[in-house]
């Protein structure tokens, strides 16, 4: 039975992880003045469904905490609190107190202080007594009743109910609902449960909806028990269209399913049943007929919530009710959940399929059996379901970076109350989808980023004034598809980056000599080095001199980059650039010096042959540069980058698309980066495209210069894959793009 727990606690958290990013977007939401009712409900249901299954477990702490913030958000909902910026910011931080109760219960957080939950719980009472509630947030009233007490006629908010109440539909659910004590005990109560059920129907339906308070089991005054539920709800909705389904009433009475007897019964029409049964099925109650209006509704439920329920709902001994549905809850749900060491273990199979694939190709190719057209159809056949397997598995474990994006909010908030600044952070492109290997690794690499642009990018609310700008400052968080790269950039509206400051403190550290000159995207590159930092005394959110170079590291361990442009007084731009998956690459296979390696084909610009004469000039810095198509690129001969011995006459491959036929030609394979800076490769062939798998090279052997990563070829060799940005940047800075721009005018 321990295992069975187990196993739902674990759903219940990871569905606290999908709750609490909803909880936090909709507060996004409600930040910007785009919300709506649907919005406010969101955020409440978010909450109250985190309590309930709180309660489920018994994790106290957090059941008592989810309920002062369920009723602050309520009087939100309610519409007797205006969500202003104070508020909301009240609400920001009870959702940070919130996911740490979550993480504390799920042993993966740190305890939280009491006094924190106790001025967060203050703060949210401000609002509960802003809203007109008149009771404290944490339940039933402590007063005793006396027993003289003479009950009062009680105004239902104008209900006439002599009035004929409006046909109903064709098709109608009944919903009969008893609350059990351990219900209101455990800070819940029925009222949410009339209002979820109200919120299921549109506004156009809710003259539809019907409700009546079984009070059969209500004693005298003098007898009730605090201890004690006396009060069932019937309600009565509309199915189909403009109406409800039976799984929705099921979510509405998720979290309370082992605390409140339910029975839902379908009716094929209002008033159908036959008198007798009628009579039969009312037979006991003192009920109350009304149209379910808010106020009508929280009146008897509050009621109703003043003792506390009682256990199961009894037996009915009602004669033939009309046919309920034997179909359970959640047989139609459109997803599952799956663990994803096994989507992992899935994926690595379909890396050895593409293996396998290559190599039946390379074993046939070898034997001279590529001339059958019926073998050459069937090998098409496995290539073209190889690679759909490989983007429907691709498409499983893609993930909108949502979120690891969310998680950010809080971030920026904790920096700005700690650098005493007002910093908003905005989010775009939330559903850029990217590997989940990718998003479990960009969380740190983003966090020191954001802090670092809250603590150095953000001016001082004063500075900012006197620049001229708002008060509060602005951090971009985007995320974008190119070139088969994803692109995440952080734009600040700061002051930008000092280059002389940062110049100054590199030597003074002795990152550069004294006297070094250098171009300002190369000082701009120096906040990457280790141990560099421009703060004055260690805080807690930097000096220490660490962050941006485990960044450059973090990005670069994925196969990605960083880059850097800063506006003085306007703000700096960080990109960085990642792979969609660090599974599975399309790859051009070239020939250099005898080995053959890998081209990332998103990285590709041309293949041309041009003339050593003609197209090839040499600078006064000794590297050379290459005019294609009147467009001067620093030219790199590949094989000496990468140290590759020569290859020995007479053992030139013999399969290929390109190679250098005559003398003084080069076969040039030109190359960009996401930033727009190209470079030429001189290759010796160009052999074929393919998809390979990528291998992690730092793992089974070591970091090298201008490489990536690797994979296997088909004949099982091994092929290296090209850091194409690194040797674009390693010839770019050797050489003068002044010297570039004459040699274009030249060419011209």
């Amino acid at each position: 039975m321990g295992d069975v727990m187990d196993d739902i606690l674990k759903i219940f958290f990871e569905e606290c992880d999908e709750l609490l990013p909803e909880l936090e977007s909709g507060l996004g939401e409600l930040s910007e003045e785009e919300s709506s009712k649907e919005t406010i409900n969101a955020i409440f249901r978010a909450v109250h469904s985190i309590k309930g299954g709180a309660a489920s477990f018994g994790l106290d702490r957090l059941v008592r905490f989810a309920h002062v913030y369920e009723s602050a958000l309520d009087c939100l909902r309610s519409g007797t609190v205006e969500p202003d910026p104070a508020i909301i910011k009240t609400f920001y931080l009870a959702m940070d107190v919130l996911s740490d109760l979550v993480a504390e219960a799920r042993n993966t957080g740190d305890p939280v202080e009491d006094s924190r939950i106790e001025e967060n719980v203050h703060k949210l009472e401000a609002i509960i007594g802003q809203g007109g509630e008149g009771q404290p947030a944490s339940g039933v009233g402590e007063t005793p009743v006396p027993e003289d007490f003479t009950p009062v006629t009680v105004d239902l908010g104008g209900f006439d109910f002599d009035e004929p109440v409006e046909e109903a539909p064709a098709r109608t659910l009944t919903v009969r609902f008893r609350p059990h004590s351990e219900l209101y005990s455990r800070g819940d109560d029925a009222r949410n449960l009339l209002m979820g059920l109200r919120e299921l129907l549109p506004e156009d339906a809710l003259g539809s909806l019907q409700v009546t308070c079984d009070m059969q089991d209500l004693p005298p005054l003098a007898e009730l028990s605090a201890d004690e539920a006396c009060l069932g709800w019937t309600v009565q909705l509309p199915e189909g269209a403009g109406g409800t389904t039976e799984d929705d009433i099921h979510a509405v009475f998720d979290w309370v399913g082992d605390v409140c007897g339910l029975e839902i019964i379908r009716e094929e029409a209002a008033g159908a049943a036959s008198s007798d049964e009628a009579e039969a099925a009312g037979d006991g109650a003192e009920e109350l007929p009304f149209i379910a209006e808010p106020e009508a509704a929280v009146a008897l439920a509050e009621e109703g919530a003043v003792p506390a329920p009682e256990a199961e709902m009894a037996a009915s001994s009602r004669p033939a009710a009309p046919a309920r549905s034997g179909r359970k809850r959640g047989e139609q749900n459109a997803s599952i959940r799956v663990d994803i060491e096994r989507i992992g273990m899935l994926m690595d199979m379909v890396g050895e399929m593409v293996i396998g694939q290559a190599s039946l190709e390379s074993a046939l190719t070898r034997e001279n059996a590529l001339h059958d057209q019926e073998l050459l159809k069937r090998l098409a056949v496995i290539k073209t379901l190889t690679r759909d397997i490989q983007e429907a598995v691709m498409a499983i474990r893609a993930q909108p970076v949502r979120h690891v994006f969310q998680r950010m909010q809080r971030v920026v908030r904790e920096a700005s109350a700690l650098a005493g600044k007002d910093v908003a952070l905005v989010l775009e492109g939330e559903e850029t989808e990217v590997d989940r290997t990718l998003i479990e690794n960009l969380t740190d690499p983003l966090t020191h980023m954001l802090r670092n642009a809250v603590d150095h990018g953000i001016e001082n609310p004063e500075a900012r004034q006197v620049a001229g700008k708002p008060a509060q400052g602005t951090i971009r968080l985007s995320a974008r598809h190119r070139s088969g790269r994803i692109l995440i950039e952080i734009l600040d509206d700061g002051g930008g980056i000092n280059t002389q400051r940062v110049l100054q403190t590199a030597i003074k550290r002795g990152i550069v000599p004294p006297g070094a000159s250098l171009g300002e995207n190369e000082i701009n590159e120096l906040i990457f080095a280790p141990g560099f930092s421009t703060a004055e005394k260690v805080s807690d959110l930097s000096g220490r001199g660490v962050g941006m170079d485990v960044v450059k590291q973090a990005i670069q361990n994925l196969g990605g980059r960083v880059t850097i442009k800063s506006m003085p007084g306007k703000g700096t731009l960080f990109t960085l650039s990642l792979p969609l998956t660090l599974a599975v690459l399309d790859g051009m296979l070239i020939e250099c010096r005898g080995s053959i390696m890998v081209v990332p084909v998103s990285s590709v610009v041309e293949l041309v042959t041009v003339r050593t004469d003609e197209d090839v000039y040499t600078i006064p810095d000794g590297s050379h540069v290459v005019s294609v198509r009147g467009r001067c690129i620093p030219l790199i001969y590949l094989g000496d980058e990468l140290t590759l011995p020569a290859e020995p006459a007479g053992q030139a491959g013999s399969h290929h698309m390109g190679r250098a036929g005559e003398a003084g030609q080069l076969i040039v394979l030109v190359v960009e980066n996401e930033a727009g800076a190209r470079a030429a490769l001189v290759v010796d062939g160009v052999r074929d495209q393919a998809q390979v798998v990528i291998k992690s090279i730092e793992k089974n052997y070591r970091q090298i210069q201008g490489v990536s990563a690797a994979t296997i070829l088909g004949d099982g060799s091994v092929s290296l894959i090209l850091d194409v940005s690194t040797l674009i940047v390693s010839a770019t800075k050797r050489v003068d793009t002044r010297a570039l721009e004459a040699i274009a005018e030249r060419a011209a």
